[in-house]
């Protein structure tokens, strides 16, 4: 039976990321089902909206295949986990890109390039809110410029990718889309995965595939190390050397969306 497959973006971020890294032809060929969680309600709060998903999931008994990039990961287990309780029987498979995973298991901030983003949403979440304001009103007025600081470091292939203009004006865009309506989607995943609770993943009893990029200064190597030992079924950790966040996006969907599309 062919299996669905479901892509979960990051944050900030929109399906129009699969785009950007050459993939968009690729996910469309492949059936790939990718929705825009900034147009979700944010009413049911970021569990509910969970539950929403993996009830419609769990309305076909085909199997299901997850793929989630960066905090996009965070969600795909998210919803894999009320998959695992609600619909026990339908087969589920995740692919993990450049995954961020929960904060608890190391001391990850320092070296996270947004670490001290993720610190407020944890710790500080009035602080976290007024950032957030900052950050739209930045991205209304000078959305290059903030994509400009969250690349200034990429090396390598990233900075390769990142340099591109049609790459640049994309995350403008989704920047710009990730914060509007009041970002409340944005402050909801933020929170929910800043202080999400690692021992829960020791139920997510579903075969994973996680592939990291060497040298991600977004989501560390040590954040998917950590992820490998907690989660009961990794298949695989391939690691893609020199790639850091988006390269690893980029080299990774053509090997997960490749010819065999089978559930590992």
């Amino acid at each position: 039976m062919t299996a669905r497959i479901v892509y979960f973006h990051g944050q900030p971020g929109s399906p129009a990321e699969l785009g950007l890294v050459g993939a968009a032809d690729l996910a469309a060929r492949s059936g790939v089902q990718a929705a825009d969680r900034a147009l979700d309600d944010p009413a049911p709060g970021f569990h509910g909206r969970v539950a929403v998903t993996a009830a419609a999931l769990a309305a076909n008994a085909s199997p299901v295949r997850l793929i989630g990039f960066s905090l996009g990961a965070f969600v795909a287990m998210e919803v894999a986990l009320r998959l695992a309780d609600t619909a026990p029987d339908l087969p589920v498979s995740l692919d993990l890109v450049s995954p961020a995973g929960p904060l608890a298991l190391g001391d990850f901030l320092p070296r996270m390039a947004g670490g001290p983003v993720f610190r407020l949403a944890r710790d500080a979440p009035a602080a976290f809110d007024a950032l957030t304001a900052v950050q739209r009103l930045v991205a209304g007025l000078a959305p290059g410029w903030l994509v400009g600081r969250l690349f200034a470091g990429a090396t390598g292939p990233e900075a390769a990718l990142t340099a591109d203009p049609d790459f640049r004006r994309g995350m403008a865009r989704m920047v710009r889309g990730t914060l509007s309506r009041g970002a409340a989607i944005y402050r909801q995943d933020m929170r929910a995965y800043a202080t999400q609770d690692a021992a829960r993943l020791a139920r997510l009893h579903r075969p994973v595939r996680i592939w990291q990029g060497r040298d991600d200064t977004w989501t560390p190597p040590q954040m998917a190390e950590a992820l490998a030992r907690v989660l009961p079924d990794v298949r695989s950790l391939t690691w893609l050397d020199g790639l850091s966040h988006y390269s690893t996006l980029q080299q990774a969907l053509p090997r997960i969306l490749g010819p065999d599309l089978s559930p590992p």
